[in-house]
């Protein structure tokens, strides 16, 4: 009993004083960062229709590169690439729900690819709305091209 006692206290120290252990931000921002994936898990029972494109597709790409980065950072943090990979699926997941939802109901591939990327869909089939910068003002300029 004493042996086991010995060997789980040196692992436990271990993991306190790794780079990325408890005492460092390494640790707790993944760990806060599976909210994310649990509410992302708990939106699977949202009808589809309320669901955002756009916040989906920002948490598609937010958990494909940080899953990335991940191994690329010193030191390599695996707590980060998993919530970021489950993150990625849960999104990725979203999206197919969304896109599937949006073609079976009459939208086109370009109705639905402005619900997604601005959150709005054109009344007229094949229109897609664009949000532009104009050059001479700092006001946006909504461009509908058919």
């Amino acid at each position: 009993m004493s042996a086991a006692r010995s060997t789980i206290g040196t692992t436990f120290k271990r993991f306190w004083n790794s780079q990325t252990g408890p005492k460092t931000v390494h640790f707790w921002a993944p760990t806060l960062k599976w909210s994310l994936v649990i509410a992302g898990l708990n939106d699977m029972q949202r009808p589809v229709d309320t669901l955002s494109g756009t916040q989906n597709l920002s948490l598609l790409a937010t958990g494909l590169v940080w899953t990335r980065w991940s191994f690329v950072i010193t030191p390599r943090n695996y707590l980060l690439a998993s919530v970021n990979f489950f993150l990625a699926g849960v999104a990725g997941t979203q999206m197919t729900r969304i896109i599937k939802y949006r073609l079976e109901n009459g939208d086109s591939k370009m109705q639905v690819l402005n619900y997604i990327v601005n959150g709005t869909t054109s009344k007229n089939k094949g229109d897609m709305n664009i949000m532009t910068h104009d050059d001479k003002s700092s006001n946006n300029v909504l461009v509908t091209h058919s």
